[in-house]
């Protein structure tokens, strides 16, 4: 997996010329912020009749030496404009690389995040990495343009500075140069302790979210067994936990946020008594314009210094930020073998002597189980609720490895096939299958191209011809989140034309019949019935299925799945 300077190396590599324009742009306005107290030295020598002799080097910039004051003051203003124009291009630049690294690491996120093994989510729940797109993503942001790009700036523009003062005083030079070193020892020490307050914060606000968003997709549940009290407690306790967790942060953050400014002060204070003891002093080489000059050097060093100095703050969040999204990066992925366009229309897919338990549960749903699934037939498997319909679903579409045992689709072991390929050929009916999108249209088609519209509306239709009216969807209807503003029926209804219109010659139907009416499903049987031996269909239920004759039939018991004769 990749590390956090591969990641920025990457994006920096293929978006090269957005660096360099940026780093050019900096350069022009970081040269022209010297540029400015020059200016002003140069105008204290305009008025007052001063000159100086360490500032010869300097007057060879053209327009800056002019005699005529208009023309200097014509060169000043526009090194103010050009500066604006520099620092405006700059600051969008570097604004505009945060928020294309902030695209491609959400994309490459939520790629990655579709590709995370079930057992992962099962284990640690979805709500865990909600937070990945807010706050550590703008925690990266902030990395990027304030502990990467503006910080480079600033250094180069802090020692252009020292350059400049040391060239007219080695000796202040020197002294901001040492202060520098020691302050920047100091913050180090005081960051390590922020950083641990800091990932036990992140991880807890992580937490919080994820209840909330548990408690929130189980609203319902909560209402109807009055479990409003209990949860508001379990929730206050987390939220004193964070709450406790803060105040440690704040100390922290409050000591590192007064330290910056008060060793700038104090940095201030010994760059005064150095100057005023150099004033004072009989044999001073310091003339008035180099000395005016020098003062507003300094105070254009002083932000910026204390800019540098928060800089620590950032990387800390940052670090954090990127540790968490490279930890999710490394989690246990699919689709690691390549994609193979293997049709399994006439493959028998044989389950041998399989062995399965869920991640993390000590109850096994299979133990030596076997089972033949005939290409081309309608298998029926028989299960109550817990039996493991649902984990045999799991396996058939690799969503999940067998402990032991053998799984195989045709000549092809499980372990030969990508999850990609396997599914590739199987259309699913189940309510664990939910609906998304926000249209019908959305939800029953994948390519959304025109000449797939009309045959999705004339299959939607053929599917709800005996359906009320009332009842019935056209393609541009609204379905809610994850379809919770249709009925059940509408559900399944969608659900079935979904798995028609992929056309995978493996067809898998949980519980099949449930919710519809009684003529939808006599229209449903008879659709079933028509597919026989031109379709694999596997269908599974808590009772036998009237109307459908099976090539092969299964009850799920005692871990094991016995066939019916």
């Amino acid at each position: 997996m990749k590390t956090k300077w591969q990641l920025i190396t990457d994006f920096a590599k293929s978006n090269s010329y957005l660096f360099f324009a940026t780093f050019l742009s900096g350069l022009i306005y970081n040269v022209l912020t010297l540029l400015i107290p020059i200016s002003i030295g140069r105008f204290y020598e305009f008025n007052f009749g001063f000159s100086s002799h360490r500032l010869q080097i300097i007057k060879s910039v053209p327009f800056i030496n002019t005699k005529d004051f208009t023309e200097f003051l014509i060169f000043f203003f526009c090194i103010v404009g050009i500066r604006f124009v520099f620092e405006y291009i700059n600051k969008y630049l570097i604004g505009l690389i945060c928020e294309k690294f902030a695209k491609d690491l959400r994309e490459k996120l939520f790629a990655h995040q579709l590709q995370i093994a079930s057992e992962v989510y099962d284990h640690k729940g979805i709500g865990k990495y909600l937070l990945r797109y807010s706050g550590d993503l703008s925690s990266i942001q902030n990395y990027i343009s304030r502990g990467l790009l503006r910080f480079t700036q600033d250094v180069f523009l802090i020692g252009i500075l020292l350059v400049a003062i040391a060239y007219i005083d080695v000796n202040l030079g020197l002294i901001l140069t040492g202060s520098i070193v020691l302050f920047s020892l100091i913050l180090f020490f005081i960051n390590k302790l922020l950083y641990v307050t800091s990932v036990k914060r992140r991880n807890k606000r992580s937490q919080m979210l994820s209840f909330i968003n548990t408690r929130l997709r189980g609203i319902h549940t909560i209402k109807a067994f009055n479990k409003y009290t209990p949860e508001e407690k379990r929730y206050r306790k987390r939220s004193e936990e964070l709450l406790e967790i803060g105040k440690q942060y704040q100390k922290v953050s409050s000591a590192i946020q007064a330290v910056i400014p008060a060793l700038t002060y104090f940095m201030l204070g010994i760059l005064m008594t150095y100057m005023y003891y150099i004033k004072s002093t009989k044999d001073t080489t310091v003339d008035q314009s180099a000395l005016l000059i020098l003062i507003l050097l300094i105070i254009s060093f002083l932000p910026i210094f204390r800019r540098v100095l928060r800089v620590s703050i950032v990387w800390k969040l940052g670090n954090i930020s990127f540790e968490k999204l490279i930890n999710i990066f490394s989690l246990k992925s699919e689709n690691t073998l390549e994609f193979q366009n293997v049709d399994l229309s006439k493959r028998k897919i044989v389950f041998k002597e399989i062995s399965f338990e869920y991640p993390n549960s000590d109850r096994e749903v299979f133990k030596n189980a076997s089972l033949l699934i005939e290409p081309r037939k309608t298998t029926i498997i028989i299960g109550n609720s817990g039996a493991g319909k649902s984990a045999f679903v799991g396996l058939l579409l690799k969503m999940y490895l067998p402990a032991k045992g053998s799984i195989t689709y045709g000549s092809y072991t499980i372990d030969q096939l990508s999850e990609k390929t396997i599914r590739k050929n199987i259309a699913v009916v189940s309510k664990d299958f939910p609906l998304f999108g926000k249209d019908v249209y959305e939800a029953i088609v994948y390519a959304r191209k025109k000449d797939k519209k009309h045959k999705a509306a004339s299959l939607l239709q053929d599917l709800q011809q005996f359906e009320h009216p009332k009842d019935m969807l056209t393609l541009n209807d609204r379905i809610g989140d994850l379809g919770n503003i249709l009925t059940g029926s509408q559900k399944k209804l969608l659900m079935y034309c979904r798995a028609l219109l992929t056309n995978k010659p493996i067809l898998l139907i949980d519980e099949p019949f449930k919710e519809l009416n009684p003529a939808t499903r006599d229209y449903i049987k008879s659709l079933l019935n028509g597919l026989k031996n031109k379709k694999t269909i596997l269908m599974l239920d808590k009772n036998p299925i009237e109307g459908l004759t099976p090539d092969r039939s299964y009850v799920i018991k005692e871990n094991k799945f016995v066939e019916q004769q």
